[in-house]
């Protein structure tokens, strides 16, 4: 059960409910108050006041994000290229798949095809949509969209001014065992990885 909700003005595109997914929120939810803590660059943190479908009222923290889009960059032998930057809340570098937010006015694809060519500098002949998923659907509406993207080809990159971007390239194989070693932690990384993994129907 999950209550989706977009403040106003954080992206101008919205995303739909997943397929198959109906959304039956004002049959669990009634949304009594709600009070902006902060807005930010890239979240808005609301707290809610809600009455549950039993009549129950409770209070929900809730940030609210415009969604974003990573893409698994595969070159033409099967290797596959990530990005390694440190993070700062986790105080540590990562190996992630180059990913972003939607920006206004974006479509997922746009923002995978976007951030693909900025961390890494290349375009791609196919893009492909593996999944998509909440991140954090316990206090962030945040839904991200995986893509894969095969045929590449070299364009300039174009990092933000705070990036200091690494890019690093493993066989699928490798991959594997990174995950299961914990070198990978991130988590839309080892989701997009798995999805090139799994046994193909």
């Amino acid at each position: 059960m999950v209550l989706v909700i977009l403040v106003e003005g954080t992206s101008s595109w919205v995303p739909p409910p997943p397929r198959g997914r109906a959304s039956h929120v004002k049959d669990q939810f009634k949304l009594n108050n709600r009070k902006e803590i902060y807005r930010g660059r890239i979240v808005n943190l609301t707290v809610d006041t809600i009455t549950t479908a039993k009549g129950i009222g409770t209070v929900r923290e809730i940030f609210h994000h415009p969604g974003g889009a990573a893409v698994v960059p595969v070159l033409s032998n099967g290797d596959v290229l990530l990005v390694k930057q440190f993070r700062y809340p986790m105080q540590e570098s990562l190996l992630e798949l180059p990913a972003g937010k939607i920006d206004p006015g974006e479509t997922p694809e746009v923002t995978a095809s976007r951030e693909l060519a900025e961390e890494v500098g290349y375009t791609a002949g196919i893009l492909e949509k593996l999944v998509e998923f909440y991140t954090t659907p316990g206090f962030c509406n945040e839904r991200l969209f995986l893509y894969v993207a095969r045929e590449l080809t070299p364009c300039p990159k174009s990092y933000d001014d705070d990036e200091d971007i690494e890019i690093v390239r493993y066989s699928l194989d490798q991959l594997g065992k990174l995950i299961r070693s914990g070198e990978i932690v991130d988590a839309k990384t080892i989701i997009g990885i798995q999805c090139l993994l799994l046994p193909q129907r």
